[in-house]
């Protein structure tokens, strides 16, 4: 009788124990994934794309007669897609980017007013479209990374 009784006293405190587990890793991981549901998601953040473009050498109209800029031009694109575009068509790139330099003058470039008229004359003027058959090319932003004027 006395071995029954440490038996059965044996298997109770198991079973207490089992219990006590259970329950203890049970609610301690309903709490944390609780708490990682009351976190706001964050949103994944896209890599940006950018588009360097090789130096530029232009002789524009200056007040002195002819000056040269020198200028590294550096696009950031909305998509995957518009770089591809860009680079198959980079002679015709270049192009309208060095028409669009020509049309302005030194003294109007050396000021922060007349450059971001320039990015924004670039962005309109590179976002046409290069092939009817093709989207716009997405260009959210036009960056000088080198500007000279002599």
């Amino acid at each position: 009788m006395r071995i029954l009784n440490t038996i059965l006293l044996v298997l109770i405190l198991i079973v207490a124990g089992s219990a006590a587990a259970f329950y203890y890793f049970n609610t301690s991981g309903r709490q944390a994934s609780s708490a990682q549901a009351l976190e706001p998601v964050k949103p994944a953040v896209a890599a940006p794309i950018f588009l360097a473009l090789d130096p530029f050498t232009v002789t524009i109209p200056g007040d002195r007669g002819s000056q040269i800029l020198y200028t590294e031009i550096t696009l950031r694109l909305n998509e995957l897609d518009s770089h591809t575009t860009l680079v198959q068509y980079m002679p015709e790139v270049r192009n309208r980017v060095l028409a669009e330099l020509a049309q302005h003058t030194a003294s109007e470039l050396q000021t922060t007013e007349g450059r971001n008229l320039l990015a924004a004359r670039l962005k309109k003027v590179l976002s046409a479209s290069f092939h009817p058959h093709l989207n716009n090319p997405g260009i959210s932003s036009v960056l000088f990374t080198a500007f000279v004027i002599q």
